[in-house]
């Protein structure tokens, strides 16, 4: 049983609901999802992904009851051999009783580098979240992280005597570098900018690049694919900076591919990422990335930029004046996708 937040898994074609369904279908005899949403989102029902695997919108009033209505729905379905929750703060604390109520281990995965300053700084909420990591990842069986970063800081902070594995997030990188690269139908240059448009990612960061790569008489464009909280913020941050009229907002995409194959550069600007999937995603398709110095943006090879505003924006508009080559992915940890759910299986097989 999975307790998480992405709701892209109610979206047919969408990477998580593809790698949910591959691993309940191929490791697992059944695997339930329980997925954390209000009813503002508009997903009622439960979906059929697979045979055996399924997944259920919790569907609260209010994302105060998130974890009682997960446990809600959970008591409703079979026993699982296992719970895992997708982060250790709210679906980590609601899989923890779950897990509790079964009498089953708990499996934590942490995505997000929360131990940065950046994360502390960010919200209240966040540095409560910081105390709830660490109550659930002392009861947990075991955990895993994308990084070794994010499992040296869990040792050192939370003194967890539970095994922490890393596991890097797989990326079918074989059906990026197959992308054929157009001309965007409307921007001589195009910025790609890939998320959730929230604090943590920044986008705010990507526009302000952009209005300095205008003022440097660069004929340049910003897409941004994804949705969320800031997206009437930042249409009226562009219409203030003038420069509404080359900013597209193209909301949530099940496949970000036509994009990329239009990206003469992605932006990354977030304040922490604990991997940082486009990153990867975008270099394996070719396109050049400039990122903060967050997850794995070093070391797959993407080009590194401050993350002040001013700094940021030097570095698009030094990018943009000098000659710049086809991104190049230096980082991939898995041979094949195959190997990829092996490692997964093997670390549930650990714990059950």
């Amino acid at each position: 049983m999975l307790i998480g937040t992405d709701r892209m898994i109610f979206t047919p074609e969408s990477a998580v609901r593809r790698r949910i369904t591959r691993f309940g279908s191929a490791y697992t005899q059944a695997l339930d999802s329980i997925v954390f949403s209000t009813r503002s989102h508009k997903i009622a029902t439960a979906q059929t992904l697979a045979p055996a695997v399924h997944a259920y919108p919790t569907n609260s009033r209010s994302r105060l009851l998130y974890g009682w209505n997960a446990f809600c729905i959970a008591r409703r379905l079979p026993r699982p051999d296992a719970v895992s929750a997708q982060d250790p703060f709210e679906t980590g604390l609601a899989a923890l009783f779950i897990a509790r109520y079964f009498g089953v281990p708990l499996m934590v995965e942490m995505h997000t580098d929360f131990l940065a300053p950046s994360f502390g700084r960010h919200s209240l909420l966040n540095r409560v979240r910081l105390m709830i990591a660490g109550y659930v990842l002392r009861h947990a069986a075991g955990g895993y992280a994308v990084s070794e970063r994010i499992c040296t800081a869990v040792r050192e902070r939370y003194h967890v005597k539970v095994p922490l594995d890393v596991l890097p997030i797989y990326v079918d990188t074989a059906r990026f570098a197959s992308l054929v690269h157009t001309r965007h139908p409307r921007f001589n240059t195009a910025l790609l900018w890939v998320g959730r448009l929230e604090e943590e990612k920044n986008p705010r960061l990507a526009l302000d690049a952009l209005v300095a790569a205008r003022g440097a008489g660069f004929d340049a464009g910003l897409t941004f694919v994804g949705g969320g909280n800031l997206m009437e913020q930042l249409k009226n941050q562009a219409r203030q900076c003038g420069v509404a009229q080359w900013v597209e907002f193209a909301g949530q995409a099940g496949d970000v591919l036509p994009y990329y194959a239009s990206a003469d550069v992605l932006l990354v600007t977030s304040a922490y990422e604990g991997y940082g999937m486009v990153i990867v995603e975008a270099l394996a398709a070719g396109v050049p990335v400039l990122s903060t110095d967050v997850g794995i943006a070093r070391e797959a090879g993407a080009v590194i930029a401050g993350s002040a505003k001013e700094q940021y924006a030097e570095a698009l508009v030094h990018w943009l004046k000098n000659t710049h080559e086809r991104g190049v992915l230096k980082f991939n940890p898995y041979a094949s996708e195959d190997e990829y759910f092996s490692r997964v299986a093997a670390l549930y097989a650990s714990i059950v």
